[in-house]
């Protein structure tokens, strides 16, 4: 089994003067098995058999069974993903410690994904290629050489099928207003443009998903050096910003900063609690006496996710005390 700690527990480094507005990277595949129809038109025992075929194959790998759709506890939290995203009919494989993750039934056969701390897209998008390789062993994927590439449920993931996105903290953009001349420009350049929850969720607190949005005729390597050339243009306009808030914007930044008192109270929503987050890490940022970094803040909303009451509710005694611990 492994030993080391879960995927968001390790330390962040500054390589490159990006990292510190990345907090995590993500790499999706959509993968579907050939002459099998698509999951919406699967029938039940065709779901359970593939449920119990790639259980069978994923647990010779170490991975655990985190929801099967049929009344197993939900664990996704460990990756960062809410129980909100989690569709009744699908079934969730995942390995914490390394932030893999496998998805079948939901749009596709197969989502497969490995999730990671700070700016690792090379290596995540590896890790990723090599789980897909692992299931491709045993599930032969729909294939088309000569013209769709890999096909999948929807058009817009054909092709490569696949998705490399950035998490990127951008409360300074957000507070000078300059976000509305950088999100337009993000479009025009064919990315996605999501909130901290993915798809159809709004920027909250200056919480960013940054992606491509397609991948027909495209390679990895072409999607990962894109990505790069974006995220070093966003987090040089992010600097730029972060540099005339007290300058120009001080009071605007101070009641923002205020979102910190939030930690004290005893229940707050998850909203408010993303804000309460990304108050601190800015803080840290301004140079304020907040011991706060891109590895700590996440393992932070990781606890305050897993505290969340059944009304939704994040328990900030949990919240506290696993800061407590932490900062000692």
């Amino acid at each position: 089994m492994y030993n080391h700690p879960f995927w968001y527990e390790g330390a962040v480094t500054d390589i490159g003067g990006i990292r510190p507005s990345v907090l995590s990277t993500r790499v999706r595949m959509a993968r579907n098995i050939s002459g099998l129809a698509f999951p919406g038109r699967m029938s039940l025992e065709q779901y359970l058999f593939l449920r119990a075929s790639v259980l069978r194959v994923l647990s010779n790998h170490q991975f655990i069974e985190c929801s099967n759709g049929r009344g197993l506890p939900i664990c996704p939290d460990d990756f960062l993903v809410t129980a909100d995203s989690i569709h009744e009919s699908v079934a969730v494989f995942g390995i914490p410690q390394s932030g893999q993750v496998v998805v079948i039934g939901d749009e596709d056969h197969f989502r497969i994904s490995t999730v990671a701390l700070g700016l690792e897209l090379q290596e995540t998008v590896a890790s990723t290629f090599a789980l897909e390789r692992t299931l491709a062993t045993d599930f032969p994927f729909a294939f088309d050489k000569n013209r769709f590439g890999f096909l999948t449920a929807s058009m817009a993931n054909a092709g490569l099928a696949m998705r490399v996105s950035v998490w990127m903290h951008l409360p300074g953009l957000v507070l000078t207003g300059k976000w509305s001349v950088v999100e337009p420009l993000l479009v025009s350049l064919d990315m996605s443009v999501r909130g901290i929850l993915g798809e159809a969720s709004d920027v909250t607190a200056g919480m960013v998903q940054l992606s491509n949005r397609t991948s027909y005729g495209r390679t990895a390597d072409e999607l990962v050096a894109k990505l790069t050339r974006v995220i070093s243009l966003v987090d040089e306009a992010e600097r730029d910003a972060i540099s005339e808030l007290l300058r120009e914007h001080r009071n605007k930044t101070i009641n923002y900063l205020k979102w910190m008192n939030l930690f004290e109270q005893p229940f707050i929503t998850r909203d408010d609690f993303v804000h309460a987050v990304s108050a601190a890490l800015l803080a840290a940022r301004l140079g304020y006496n907040v011991r706060f970094d891109t590895a700590l803040a996440l393992r932070v909303l990781v606890a305050g996710f897993k505290s969340r009451q059944h009304d939704g509710l994040v328990q900030m005694q949990v919240v506290r005390g696993f800061l407590k611990d932490t900062m000692m």
